[in-house]
């Protein structure tokens, strides 16, 4: 009887863990849950998302294919988890930054953006390829129309709560 209520108390403590085992899986995995506003899609934006740790806000316009000879930088949602965030000109005089990197909708409006790779090439004093291991840029969707979409930086701290 004693080793019965042993092996119950095990299965029920066992269980237990388990449950909250997933319960923060559930929070830790953002994107899972929520829709994704910028899967396939391509935006041209002033700043390369990615690039840089720092704080910035980002104002994204839909690019269009019938601009001509354009020349700055976009960003290409590729998938529902990857992006890639590159400066694209129409000559090849130029120093080509990209920063291939993913992204997780925390909620509906919250983004995570993660970077994995940064390359230059073309005319750079240095074509180099590194890794970035920095914290992920928190961005808040605060506008979103047909045609542009407006994201503000969210400091890591105030995203935890």
């Amino acid at each position: 009887m004693r080793l019965t209520k042993l092996l119950y108390l095990l299965l029920i403590f066992t269980i237990g863990c388990r449950t909250s085992e997933n319960k923060g899986k559930q929070l830790t995995a953002p994107g899972k849950h929520f829709p994704n506003l910028l899967a396939h899609k391509k935006y041209q934006t002033e700043n390369l998302i990615g690039l840089s740790p720092r704080q910035a806000d980002y104002t994204l316009v839909r690019y269009k294919e019938n601009m001509g000879r354009w020349v700055g930088n976009t960003i290409n949602f590729v998938d529902n988890e990857h992006f890639v965030s590159a400066y694209e000109a129409w000559c090849g005089n130029d120093c080509f930054t990209t920063v291939y990197g993913r992204y997780y909708f925390e909620d509906n409006l919250t983004v995570y953006f993660y970077t994995d790779s940064i390359t230059y090439h073309g005319d750079c004093e240095a074509p180099v390829k590194h890794i970035k291991s920095q914290p992920p840029q928190i961005q808040y969707i605060v506008a979103a129309s047909a045609d542009s979409l407006q994201l503000n930086y969210r400091p890591l701290e105030k995203a935890l709560r």
